[in-house]
């Protein structure tokens, strides 16, 4: 895992859309493919991915700072989960992009299933790298607040990197903060130190307050996404906290085009800690459905 001493990618344009402005990059060439990062490490799914280059040989990846973070803007104090997933699509609309190939993780994997769900006609495939869908089982959602309630009371006290830090152990385990020193920008931990402000003021206010459950699907969607989708899952996640399987039989069984991808060696943030395996998965997984 060695390409030079940094690899940040300079996201240097900038897209005007409802109550926000965007900073994006555009990345390598071929078939869109838009990118939405989870929560507080808005670098951690475009970055890591640089260690599969033959992504960008086919494909143009389009990276952009959801509302808030590293420098884009959010001009009010509440963001909801379809308000995030219509940025994305003003976004592709700013690029002139009628049709895109989705890759989005974590929280920033719910706002890619709300964009499924909301703008399907605008979507070719998806890749949901273990979207934070509310969880349902007792065991997982006791974990979930046990894990959001020690975070939170650290950014009360002021202490945000540490917040943040607290909550992703929680959620992935203490090999993922080293998984991140060696696979996200060089200054990463600055760049959490700031963003936690979003995370927990605006990011995990929007999950609580989306209406969508997995259990009530059938009900609250009228008509099911039927594009290729591709399910993956750390195959160490459920182990770092209960949730994840969760989820993922449920994408399986609700979506019967879904597809499935298993990630070694990984927990949550899998793009972090093993990028190679999770482009090569979402590399076989394009080359299998082109737009063309």
């Amino acid at each position: 895992m060695y390409i030079g001493r940094d690899w940040s990618i300079d996201h240097n344009q900038r897209a005007k859309v409802n109550n926000a402005e965007l900073r994006y990059a555009l990345v390598g060439s071929g078939e869109p493919v838009l990118c939405i990062h989870g929560t507080n490490i808005a670098d951690s799914l475009i970055t890591p991915l640089q260690f599969c280059p033959q992504l960008f040989e086919k494909y143009q990846f389009i990276s952009y700072y959801r509302a808030g973070y590293n420098g884009s803007t959010l001009e009010k104090d509440s963001l909801s989960i379809e308000e995030g997933a219509a940025h994305a699509k003003q976004l592709l609309e700013h690029l002139g992009i009628e049709k895109a190939h989705i890759l989005a993780f974590s929280f920033g994997g719910v706002i890619g299933f709300q964009f499924m769900l909301s703008y399907p006609e605008m979507v070719h495939s998806a890749i949901l790298l273990e979207p934070y869908l509310p969880r349902e089982a007792p065991e997982a959602v006791e974990a979930n607040v046990n894990a959001f309630n020690r975070a939170m009371d650290l950014f009360k006290a002021g202490d945000r990197l540490g917040a943040a830090q607290r909550y992703m152990v929680d959620v992935c385990g203490h090999s993922f903060l080293s998984a991140v020193d060696m696979t996200n920008p060089i200054d990463v931990w600055d760049r959490v130190a700031v963003d936690a402000n979003i995370a927990f003021t605006i990011d995990f206010p929007a999950i609580s307050n989306w209406g969508f459950r997995m259990s009530e699907a059938d009900r609250l969607v009228e008509k099911k996404p039927t594009m290729p989708v591709l399910a993956a899952m750390g195959l160490d996640s459920e182990a770092a906290m209960p949730g994840f399987r969760e989820t993922q039989q449920f994408l399986i069984d609700w979506l019967p085009q879904a597809e499935r991808c298993g990630i070694m060696n990984a927990t949550h943030g899998m793009q972090s800690m093993n990028p190679v395996e999770v482009g090569q998965a979402a590399l076989a997984f394009l080359q299998k459905h082109p737009m063309n």
